[in-house]
C-alpha cells in the first residue's frame, strides 16, 4: 500500500479557504522507540460518545500492542473540519480520522484516499455489509471513500407512562403505529393533555433539531434539492412549503413549544414535561440518567408510506498525506476494522451499528430500546450534496435561521421557502473553494 501524494500549493490554499484559513495542524510525531508503528487518529467525540470511543481505541491497543496509537480529540463542527482539511491539504494529516459522511462532498475530492477493498476483505469487511443508502453516500465515482461506523437518524423518544395514559400504546407496550400527519399531531395533543404542558419536546429554536425534522418531512414528501456549482438551486418548492407548514402547525405551544432550544428539549422530556422527544438517538443518555420511563422508535411516515428520515453516519477516512507510511497505513486498516467489529458498546450510546455482523447480532438485538429503531438505517436521507452542506455546516446553520422563523411564526411557509432558496442561490454563486 505504498503511495505518495504531492498536493499543489493551489490545493493547499483552496482547502485553507474552505476551512476558514486556520493554520495547518500536524498529524504525526516522531516514531516511538522499540520498533512500534506510530498511528495518529483524530476524532471529535466528547461526553458519553467520547468515553465509548476511548473504549474502542483501547480495545485496538490491546489487539495490536506493536501499534502506538495517539488519539486526538478536537472540537466538533467547523473547528474540527477546518483543522482536518488544512492538515490534509498540507500533507501532514493523521493516519486515520472520523468524518461525518455528509461532509464527503468536500473531503472526498482531494483530501482523503479511497479504501482498498482487497485490504478490507482480507480483514473480513466487504461493502455489502453496510446499509445500502449509507454505502451509497460514502461511495464516490465507484470508490469507497469512507468506512461507516454507524448511522444516527432522527428518532422518536416516547414516555411510556404518558403514552399509556394517553391511550397511545399497543398491547405489547410499545408505541402504536403513527401513520400520517394528522395522526402525528393528534398523538402530540393527547400527550399534552396528560403532561399539562407539551406533547412533543422539540428544539424549535435549534438549528440541528429543526433541520433534522424539516429534511425528514421534505424527503417524505418527495422533495429534492440539487445544488449545482454556480447555481441556481433546483428545489421542489411545493414540498418545501408543505414541510414548513407542518412544522409551523406542530409548534402551537400545545403540541410543541415555539421556544425550546437544543438542550431544553431533551431536558423537558426527561422531566416529564412532554410525552415525546424529537432528536437524534444520542440523547438516550439524558433520558437514562434522569430515570425517565421511556422507549424509542423510528420517526414515523408523516407523509407518504415510507418513513424516510434525516441521518448521518460517523465514518472513518484515510486523510491524504504527502507520503504514506505502508506500516502506518496497514495499521489504520487494522484499527478501522477493529472499531467496526467492536461497535456493540458504541451502539449503547444510541447509534445504529453500520456493520451487519454487529447490527444483526443477538447481543445488539437484545439491546433495548437501541435496537428498536434499527430499520431506520435502511431509509435514511442524507443532506443535499454541496461543499457547504452536512452536519455542523453553514447550510444547517443558515437553514436553521429560516426554520426558526417558521416555528416562531415570524415567517409564513411561503416566505420561509423564498428566504432559504434565495440564500441557496446566493451561496452557489460563490463556488466551491475546494
Amino acid at each position: 500500500m505504498t503511495s505518495e501524494h504531492v498536493l499543489s500549493r493551489r490545493a493547499f490554499l483552496r482547502a485553507a479557504v474552505a476551512a476558514g484559513g486556520i493554520t495547518a495542524l500536524a498529524g504525526c510525531g516522531s516514531p516511538p522507540g522499540g520498533g512500534a508503528v506510530p498511528l495518529a487518529y483524530w476524532n471529535f467525540f466528547v461526553g458519553g460518545d467520547g468515553e465509548r470511543m476511548v473504549g474502542l481505541v483501547d480495545a485496538f491497543r490491546d489487539e495490536a500492542p506493536r501499534t502506538d496509537v495517539t488519539a486526538t480529540t478536537l472540537a466538533w463542527g467547523a473547528p474540527y473540519y477546518t483543522k482536518l482539511a488544512m492538515a490534509c491539504a498540507g500533507g501532514r494529516a493523521p493516519d486515520l480520522a472520523t468524518l461525518h459522511a455528509s461532509r464527503l462532498a468536500t473531503f472526498g475530492k482531494e483530501l482523503v484516499d479511497e479504501w482498498d477493498l482487497a485490504e478490507l476483505e482480507a480483514r473480513g469487511v466487504t461493502p455489502d455489509q453496510f446499509p445500502a443508502p449509507v454505502l451509497e453516500r460514502v461511495t464516490i465515482d465507484g470508490r469507497l471513500m469512507a468506512l461507516p461506523l454507524d448511522t444516527h437518524p432522527l428518532v422518536l423518544f416516547y414516555n411510556t407512562e404518558v403514552c399509556a395514559e394517553a391511550g397511545l400504546l399497543a398491547a405489547d407496550g410499545t408505541l402504536a403505529p403513527i401513520r400520517g400527519a394528522e395522526a402525528f399531531l393528534d398523538a402530540g395533543r393527547r400527550a399534552a393533555a396528560v403532561t399539562g404542558a407539551n406533547g412533543i419536546a422539540f428544539g424549535a429554536a435549534d438549528a440541528l433539531a429543526t433541520w433534522m425534522v424539516f429534511w425528514s418531512l421534505f424527503r417524505q414528501l418527495g422533495g429534492r434539492i440539487e445544488l449545482p456549482e454556480g447555481g441556481p438551486a433546483e428545489v421542489d418548492r411545493d414540498a418545501m412549503v408543505e414541510a414548513m407548514a407542518f412544522l409551523q402547525t406542530m409548534c402551537d405551544e400545545t403540541i410543541a413549544s415555539k421556544t425550546l432550544d437544543g438542550p431544553a428539549a431533551p431536558a423537558s422530556f426527561a422531566s416529564g414535561q412532554a410525552g415525546f422527544l424529537l432528536i437524534g438517538p444520542w440523547e438516550i443518555v439524558t433520558a437514562q440518567n434522569a430515570g425517565t420511563p421511556f422507549s424509542m422508535t423510528q420517526f414515523p411516515a408523516v407523509f407518504g408510506d415510507v418513513p424516510y428520515v434525516r441521518a448521518d453516519s460517523h465514518s472513518l477516512v484515510l486523510p491524504r498525506q504527502a507520503t504514506v507510511d505502508p506500516a502506518a497505513r496497514s495499521a489504520a486498516y487494522d484499527m478501522a476494522v477493529s472499531m467496526l467489529t467492536n461497535s456493540l458498546d458504541w451502539a449503547r450510546g444510541g447509534h445504529i451499528p453500520a456493520l451487519s455482523s454487529v447490527a444483526e447480532s443477538p447481543e445488539y438485538l437484545a439491546l433495548q430500546p437501541q435496537s428498536a429503531y434499527r430499520e431506520a438505517a435502511q431509509v435514511v436521507e442524507f443532506d443535499p450534496d454541496a461543499y457547504f452542506s452536512g452536519s455542523g455546516s453553514t447550510l444547517m446553520s443558515r437553514a436553521g435561521q429560516t426554520l426558526q422563523g417558521i416555528t416562531s411564526g415570524a415567517l409564513t411557509p411561503d416566505e420561509g421557502a423564498d428566504d432559504l432558496i434565495g440564500w441557496l442561490d446566493q451561496q452557489l454563486t460563490l463556488g466551491s473553494p475546494v
